[in-house]
């Protein structure tokens, strides 16, 4: 029976152990073949490309309000009309062009951290072995970014290869999060960590993974408490 158990231990430490440096493994062949720069010019094309969807539907309302049938006339008449109800100064090409040199200023910003998205395998959910593994999107990086003193200053956030979401703060639903948030940032970057991770499957906005030496840890941020990622999955994650 003794050694039953002891090899029941064994076999968790293991496959524990052999998770994490999966995870790990995975983790670092991810961001080995980020390319920055093209990272950072598809987010800004991607922006602009979301900024045209939103004038164009607002354009079209404008129209709709003022009378015409924004279906049946050609992008000629289309722009005249459009110019004459907000202004030449107010034109689409003009605010599309503010709108996306905003963004553009902000995300050319330093210093940048390339937050990689992380999912719970869906095939692992009700294994007792959950597993965590990165997003194999072709955006798969959320931008955050920091100021010279570890201020938060700018997110944007990923999901199914889009633009989910983008702010000047760390803004959520929670008053305790978004209290916490902050000085959770700072403390985790004094540590100068190698990765800063985000996993949506776990708590939302709530976590914030991160590695240092090698191991994979987690801050809980509206509760401020640290934990190693294995430890966390067995707190709350196997004994649900």
């Amino acid at each position: 029976m003794k050694k039953n158990c002891a090899f029941l231990i064994l076999k968790c430490l293991f496959v524990h152990t052999v998770f994490s440096q999966t995870l790990f493994h995975r983790i670092e062949e991810t961001y080995n073949g980020l390319d920055s720069v093209s990272y950072i010019e598809n987010t800004i094309s991607m922006y602009k490309e979301k900024v045209k969807k939103e004038i164009r539907e607002m354009d079209n309302l404008l129209l709709e309000l003022a009378g015409f049938d924004y279906n049946n006339i050609d992008s000629i008449q289309r722009n005249n009309l459009i110019d004459s109800i907000t202004g030449k100064t107010n034109s689409s090409e003009s605010r599309i062009k503010e709108r996306t040199g905003r963004f553009s200023s902000a995300v050319l910003e330093k210093p940048l951290h390339f937050v990689l998205n992380l999912h719970i395998d869906s095939c692992a959910k009700n294994d007792e072995n959950i597993r965590l593994l990165p997003d194999s999107s072709s955006m798969p990086f959320n931008l955050f970014y920091f100021d010279k003193h570890s201020n938060f200053r700018f997110v944007v956030f990923f999901e199914n290869d889009q633009i989910s979401h983008y702010d000047e703060k760390y803004r959520t639903f929670s008053k305790p999060i978004g209290k916490n948030a902050p000085k959770v940032f700072k403390e985790i970057l004094r540590k100068k960590p190698k990765y800063l991770l985000y996993c949506h499957d776990l708590e939302q906005m709530n976590t914030i993974l991160y590695i240092i030496d090698d191991e994979i840890c987690l801050y809980r941020i509206a509760q401020k408490k640290k934990y190693e990622l294995s430890e966390y999955k067995k707190k709350f994650l196997y004994s649900k």
